[in-house]
């Protein structure tokens, strides 16, 4: 099998020869989430700061879910180096407008008594406003919001026009570039699927929760880790195991294997009700309580480790613009918050990630049918709770493998494109060498060493952590003038924005709704 994988790498580089330097010419972006909590580690129940702008509006600084779950959004960057300062930047900014509060440093949320700390995001008075609201409400009732309260990191990847049409010139492939490029990113979506468990397993840092999360499921998997804490001694990330974020109520297939079928499978689940939501009612005493029982309400509902994205025009949906553009770029979503890292990710995983993203689009990836999809969700979900289990085994594209043996060849199948990136990027391969070989250097044994052999309990070190970045921001200086007020600027032009919104005509919210499914 990589054999086969290392083939299609090495004859895609010599087909491109010198355009093979190419791959360099990548965009990325960053999306981190973070709660905003009290220096007890308490929710905040605070609404969305004003210094913050509009949450609807300001592109960089938003909210997800919850009221107090902030999201960090960056521009498009081309290097590694300059990502990492953006988000670094605006968290600075963050941390310089809230006050008094902590963003929690880690993916699994603080001790939570009751879920009504949990407030659904507002986002105004205008429809676009209310549909989010709406959509938030629906996901409170399917999954409930513990499960909504969890965060993570996602990374955004695209390589440039100019690569893709030397590659489509190499290969002799005579599809639109439109088309090409559509089947390539499929290509390593594919590929994600097959092998991105090597994610949580290298990345995964969050092998322990706050025991108010369970709520009565699956208590007998965890053991108790300190007085308000259980986990899962060889887990590395509770995040993507079957107790966070997973589409587990209406059992639906999405291909990988064409734009047009993946597009006709999402189609599918928006259009279809599905017995298992249809309990919730649309509406209540007037007020709606999730926007359809469909199988998935909106696009944004498929929680899958890889999704294909494109940039949306004003009012555009991501399945209209699909068709319309094809894939402009992939987000993987299977990153975790490092809580040892002031902004949840250093720039060693940013240059992984490139590595790992650019070597699967480079390969040739068979189509991938239901089965082994599911075997490869299956895989995630075994490498998140139990991937520092000894001598583990993963049944990969229906062969039986031990698991040191796969994460080593993977990371000889991504050599040759981090030595074509650079010297910075191949440096990163040895430390996760050494991470197969002794599962105690991955990230999550190292947290739990570390709290194990301290006398310290999880929620203080996350405050600890949290609040030494919040100084760490507010004393190091990490924005100039000049980006500061930039943010400023940005933050009351969002505001503007939003009010300017709200002004306009607002047609009848059971129209907009209509309309918005016109589209699909």
């Amino acid at each position: 099998m990589f054999k086969q994988l290392m083939n299609s790498v090495k004859s895609n580089l010599e087909a491109l020869g010198d355009d093979a330097r190419l791959i360099q010419d990548v965009s990325m972006g960053l999306e981190r989430e973070g709660l905003r909590v009290d220096q007890q580690g308490k929710l905040s129940q605070a609404p969305h700061p004003i210094a913050l702008g509009s949450a609807l509006t300001n592109a960089n600084i938003t909210t997800d879910f919850a009221e107090n779950l902030l999201e960090f959004v960056t521009n498009v960057y081309h290097s590694p180096e300059d990502l990492y300062q953006a988000l670094d930047e605006i968290q600075a900014f963050t941390a310089e407008n809230l006050g008094d509060e902590l963003v929690w440093p880690d993916s699994m949320p603080p001790l939570i008594d009751n879920v009504d700390e949990i407030p659904i995001a507002q986002y105004g008075s205008s429809n676009a406003a209310k549909m989010k609201t709406l959509y938030r409400t629906g996901l409170s009732h399917r999954y409930g919001k513990m499960m909504q309260s969890i965060a993570g990191i996602h990374f955004n990847f695209s390589l440039s026009d100019e690569f893709f049409v030397a590659l489509q010139k190499a290969t002799k492939n005579e599809q639109s570039l439109t088309d090409f490029k559509s089947d390539r990113y499929l290509h390593l979506m594919r590929s994600v699927s097959r092998f991105g468990f090597l994610v949580p397993y290298f990345f995964g840092a969050s092998p322990l929760m706050p025991k108010s999360f369970l709520s009565g499921n699956n208590n007998d998997r965890f053991e108790k880790f300190d007085d308000e804490t259980v986990y899962i001694k060889e887990s590395t990330s509770l995040r993507l195991s079957d107790i966070g974020y997973s589409n587990n109520k209406c059992k639906f297939t999405v291909s990988f294997n064409s734009l047009k079928d993946y597009v006709a499978d999402i189609e599918h689940a928006i259009l279809t009700p599905c017995d298992k939501v249809s309990h919730i009612p649309i509406k209540k005493d007037g007020e709606y309580q999730q926007i359809n029982n469909h199988i998935l309400q909106i696009e944004n509902e498929y929680y899958a480790s890889i999704r294909p994205k494109q940039v949306l025009k004003s009012g555009e949906t991501l399945l209209a613009a699909l068709k319309d553009r094809g894939i402009g770029y992939v987000e993987l979503r299977s990153v975790d918050i490092m809580p040892t890292i002031s902004t949840g990710i250093s720039v060693e995983t940013i240059r992984f990630l490139q590595a790992f993203m650019t070597t699967c689009l480079l390969t040739n990836a068979d189509p991938l049918c239901n089965m082994e999809y599911e075997q490869n969700q299956r895989n995630l979900a075994l490498i998140a709770a139990k991937g520092r289990t000894k001598d583990l085994s993963l049944n990969v594209q229906y062969q039986e493998q031990p698991l040191q043996e796969l994460l080593q060849s993977l990371l000889e199948w991504i050599k040759p494109v981090a030595e074509i990136l650079g010297p910075e990027y191949s440096a990163t391969i040895a430390p996760l060498s050494a991470m197969i070989t002794d599962s105690n250097l991955t990230p999550s044994a190292k947290i739990l060493n570390e709290l194990a052999s301290s006398s310290i309990q999880y929620n203080d070190y996350c405050i600890e952590k949290a609040t030494q970045y919040k100084n760490h921001y507010l004393t190091e200086e990490v924005l100039s003038d000049e980006k500061r007020e930039a943010f400023k600027m940005l933050a009351h032009k969002s505001v503007e924005r939003q009010k300017a919104l709200e002004a306009e005509p607002q047609a009848d919210f059971d129209e907009y709704l209509s309309n918005y499914f016109k589209s699909i």
